[in-house]
Formats: structure tokens, sequence, C-alpha cells
């Protein structure tokens, strides 16, 4: 099977289990539009992915469904973006060279990074960072 085919059949896999969850609200994907929120969002937030991308990047817009698509199965962990162009103070900080980059915090630190437009990676790290 095509790796993505994969990707999403899993993916269904995981939202037709949830689907009968009590919850009715959509979970989202937070824009940061500043350092400080980006500190007192993602640096305090037990696990938090962020999304760093760019509004003219391909690959940013391609993974974009995905990252809201994992924000609906991963209840448990905070999803922000970061536009790199807008906060790319942050983005140095983080040492954000190709887009898209993700990165995964657990109470404030990075346990992981990802680079690039991979879904299953994505979901891999996310699995990890709930375990």
């Amino acid at each position: 099977m095509f790796p993505i085919r994969k990707v999403l059949y899993n993916l269904r896999s995981e939202t037709l289990k949830r689907s009968f969850h009590a919850s009715s609200c959509a979970f989202e994907v937070k824009e940061i539009t500043n350092p400080a929120s980006f500190r007192e969002s993602v640096l305090k937030s037990p696990i938090a992915f962020v999304d760093f991308y760019a509004t003219w990047c391909g690959p940013c817009k391609m993974i974009a469904p995905y990252v809201e698509k994992f924000s609906d199965i991963h209840t448990n962990i905070n999803f922000f973006k970061v536009d790199v162009d807008e906060l790319s103070d942050v983005a140095h900080e983080h040492g954000i060279s190709a887009m898209p980059t993700f990165l995964v915090f657990k109470h404030g630190k990075v346990v992981d990074k990802i680079v690039g437009a991979n879904p299953q990676g994505i979901h891999s790290s996310l699995v990890k960072a709930c375990e």
C-alpha cells in the first residue's frame, strides 16, 4: 500500500474508533502570534506540538490537513503553529532552518523534531510523546 494511503487508512481507523466519543468539540491548531504567547502556551503545556511553517511553502500547505486531523485524534496534546516569517525570533531560537519543521515539547523541553512533510513520522512522534 502506498505510504500516504496507509497513513490515511490508519487515520480513518483511529477516527472511527473515536467517533463515539462523548465530546462534540473539535480540537484546533492554535496560531501563535507573539513570543510571549509562545512561552505561555507552548512552554507551559504538558505536551505541545508546534508546526513551524511559512505561507509560501508548498509542503507546509500539503501537510496542514494532516496536522488538523492529528489534533482531532491526539486530544491530550496541545497543537500550535508558528509562521516563521512573522515570528523569526522564535523560529531562530529553536533552530528552525527548513519548512515545515515540527517540534514536540514535553513540559517546555523539546523531545522530538520532524523536518519535512512526513505524516507517518509526525504520527509516530505524537504516539511516542503520549507514552
